[in-house]
Parts: C-alpha cells; sequence; structure tokens
C-alpha cells in the first residue's frame, strides 16, 4: 500500500446463535472472521469486556 491508500472501516458486533451464552465460541467467531477475511477484510481491533454485552469488531479495507 502507499502512503495514499485510502481506507473503508467496518464496525461489526458478533452476535451468536444461542442467547443465553455468555461468551461466543470460537468456531463461530473464526468462521465469521473467515467470511470477513475472504470479502477483503483486515481486523484492527476487538474489543471485548466489561460493559460490552458481545466482541466489537474494528475492521478496515482498500476503499
Amino acid at each position: 500500500m502507499t502512503s495514499e491508500t485510502r481506507w473503508t472501516y467496518k464496525v461489526v458486533r458478533f452476535k451468536s446463535p444461542a442467547f443465553f451464552r455468555m461468551h461466543p465460541d470460537p468456531d463461530e467467531v473464526a468462521e465469521q472472521l473467515n467470511q470477513l477475511g475472504r470479502d477483503g477484510w483486515e481486523l484492527v481491533q476487538v474489543v471485548e469486556g466489561y460493559g460490552v454485552p458481545s466482541p466489537i469488531f474494528y475492521l478496515k479495507r482498500p476503499a
């Protein structure tokens, strides 16, 4: 990438199909991230913890 690369950003909140599950299944997370990667998205950061009911993924790809 050059210094002039423009980026598109995406914010994804992972929602597990199991409504009452406190922690999402790592295989489900990997499946979702792999699909996003195939679509050209690169994971930049994950926020999870106190006050965050489910992980939030921050992704980017060239515009």
